[in-house]
């Protein structure tokens, strides 16, 4: 059974997505195979040094929604168009078993190779003080919508898996950047939104990873959480202070200056 772990981000964030493959491999190397990693150009010498740390394949992604129509959300402008590159994860399901994405603003506590066997097909991080309404800019008003419940719980992607038994994820694919096209001058949230939006279309169950666990900011962080993450601002690496992160990085100066 073959697992991908994957993130991506543009190539200013490579010494983040560094860091993270440090700590997968301290902490949870089992969680996976291979790491992915989606970027817009980061260096030879970079991809050199990363693969030096574990097995990654990186992949040059250019998102297919056309640039100036992108650039036309600010919160797109915010976070780049990088932020879709989590749709491909159902397209790698053609090569892997089993998908796992993470964002790179994470500190991995502990192991959490257990969400590698689940039996269920899709998993993901359930936000219920957040409604699908809420991840749409107010002007979403003006466009019919009543063929889905924007009242219900949204979906959050720090961490998310998907399995191949989910079927039909070529289709669900194309579904996420279609409906993109679409709504785009209404997200806010983009991505999470138009995942939410997908579970509802197709009617489809996840298993929901709990927050305590997988998704605590470090400032609520639990004796039990595996997974800290830096939403918002700052992150680790500009101003929010953590030990065992800083020791990674200074791992990853170190072996990058002696590539």
């Amino acid at each position: 059974m073959s697992t991908a772990i994957v993130t991506g981000g543009t190539k200013r964030d490579v010494d983040a997505m560094a860091v993270l493959a440090i700590n997968i491999q301290e902490k949870t190397s089992m969680v996976a195979d291979e790491l992915i990693i989606f970027h817009d150009g980061i260096s030879e010498i970079d991809k050199k040094a990363i693969a030096s740390i574990m097995k990654t394949r990186f992949i040059r992604y250019k998102c297919p929604i056309n640039w100036f129509r992108l650039m036309c959300n600010k919160t797109i402008r915010y976070f780049s168009p990088m932020v879709f590159c989590k749709y491909e994860c159902f397209k790698l399901l053609e090569e892997y078993d089993t998908v796992i994405w993470t964002d790179y603003d994470v500190l991995i506590r502990d192991d959490i190779s257990e969400i590698r066997t689940m039996k269920e097909n899709m998993a993901f991080v359930i936000n219920e003080d957040t409604s699908l309404k809420q991840m749409f800019y107010p002007n979403i008003s003006r466009k019919d919508m009543q063929a889905y419940n924007l009242e219900a719980n949204s979906i959050t992607m720090p961490l998310f898996v998907l399995k191949r038994e989910l079927g039909n994820y070529m289709l669900l694919y194309e579904w996420c950047y279609n409906k993109t096209r679409e709504l785009l001058p209404y997200l806010y949230l983009p991505e999470q939104c138009i995942v939410t939006l997908l579970m509802q279309e197709f009617n489809l169950s996840c298993k929901a990873l709990s927050i305590p666990i997988y998704c605590m900011h470090p400032k609520e962080a639990l004796p039990c959480t595996k997974i800290l993450h830096a939403y918002g601002q700052p992150k680790f690496w500009n101003g929010l202070i953590n030990e065992n992160w800083e020791k990674y990085y200074k791992k990853w100066m170190n072996l990058r200056a002696n590539i």
